[in-house]
């Protein structure tokens, strides 16, 4: 009989993996915020929004260490008394040009201690479960939900209350979050004496290939798909036009989780992973010359469910060689590592005056995605 992972801990995983997302779809209105709330400029505001996502990225990368020494139902705790503060905090008026590094420091320990820990242990706790992929797909699909609530209500809140219509939200989602930390796994490594592995070194090279293919993979996608306001600027289309077709897209979205759920063990990992992200450069490379806002939806919907189907299979690729959680928990890491470099990329493109070569470098990476998965991973796990 197969073995099935318990509902409620599978829930608590991504219920904990929520609370520390919440603030990376928020980010671009709580940046608004910064500036118009809080009346700092906009290097200002981009730095703070730097610095909670690097604190975030280095709270995954450091997540192999504390995933092994601390209980995780413990883990979950610190983080969101470190995400109620951080926020409760970030609520004052920190308007005055002296409180800048003050308000800096703050969002980067909130990043590092608070969101970072709930989003990454969120991650490998789903890592930890039975069926890795299929969990990891009903996370995508509740993340697509969050961030596209998130953009319909944040707005509007921020709009009537301030810096708070962002910082109190997260706080309401992490005392949610702690009614749920009583059913998630506690991350006992004792469960792990029955897994088979096939030598260290293999279980070693392995986890860290996952990772470096899913950098590679969202240095061409998470860049593109950030740059694509301009493009639609660029080509004539209004901020409101564009913002309403990447709200219908990221609802869609949906679609893409979903149909993973379905399909995960009904298909070969590979025929996913090569279909969804083929489908993802032939759109890339479909971004050129003028187009309707027709045109520009469509594209945005296409490319964003191919990105959140391929998603779980891709995570799940990690969690399939690492069934204690020490590797899967710096997937975070993996992801927006991936995202920071590829922006860097893309600047220096930009600065050539051709910004047409951002199709060619987002089709070109993800394409090394795929031909590292099929050189160094694929053969290595059947």
């Amino acid at each position: 009989m197969a073995l099935i992972d318990k509902k409620t801990e599978v829930l608590a995983a991504i219920i904990v993996g929520c609370v520390g997302v919440f603030f990376v779809f928020g980010m671009p209105f709580f940046v608004g915020g910064i500036i118009s709330e809080l009346g700092f400029n906009q290097s200002q505001a981009n730095l703070v929004s730097s610095a909670e996502i690097a604190g975030m990225a280095l709270s995954s990368m450091l997540g192999f260490f504390w995933i092994q020494k601390f209980r995780w139902r413990t883990i979950a705790y610190f983080g969101i008394a470190v995400i109620v503060a951080g926020n409760l905090i970030s609520s004052i008026e920190f308007s005055d040009e002296h409180s800048f590094p003050l308000f800096l420091t703050v969002r980067f320990i909130t990043g590092l201690f608070g969101h970072g820990l709930c989003f990454s242990l969120g991650v490998a706790a789903i890592g930890r479960t039975i069926n890795p992929d299929k969990n990891f797909s009903y996370t995508i699909a509740a993340q697509v939900i969050m961030g596209s609530l998130t953009a319909l209500l944040v707005p509007i809140a921020m709009s009537k209350y301030g810096i708070v219509g962002m910082t109190y939200p997260a706080i309401a989602l992490a005392v949610i979050g702690l009614y749920f930390i009583k059913d998630l796994n506690d991350g006992k490594q004792s469960e792990l004496n029955n897994i088979n592995t096939d030598g260290s070194s293999k279980m070693l090279f392995l986890p860290l290939i996952g990772l470096l293919i899913m950098a590679i993979w969202q240095m061409g996608v998470g860049p593109f798909f950030n740059n694509l306001v301009p493009y639609g600027i660029n080509n004539g289309l209004s901020g409101d036009a564009i913002g309403r077709a990447l709200f219908i897209s990221t609802a869609m979205s949906i679609i893409g989780p979903i149909s993973a759920s379905m399909l995960i063990g009904k298909i070969d990992r590979s025929y996913a992973v090569f279909g969804a992200l083929s489908i993802q450069i032939l759109i890339i490379m479909s971004f050129s010359g003028e187009i309707t806002w027709i045109g520009f939806m469509l594209r945005a919907i296409c490319f964003q469910v191919a990105w959140n189907f391929v998603g779980p299979f891709l995570m799940g690729m990690v969690a399939s060689v690492d069934k204690s959680g020490n590797y899967s928990v710096m997937i975070p890491a993996s992801q927006l590592g991936g995202i920071a470099i590829g922006h860097a990329v893309i600047a220096s493109i930009l600065s050539t005056g051709n910004p047409s070569l951002i199709n060619y470098f987002s089709g070109s990476f993800i394409a090394l995605s795929v031909l590292i998965y099929f050189m160094l991973f694929r053969n290595r796990t059947e």
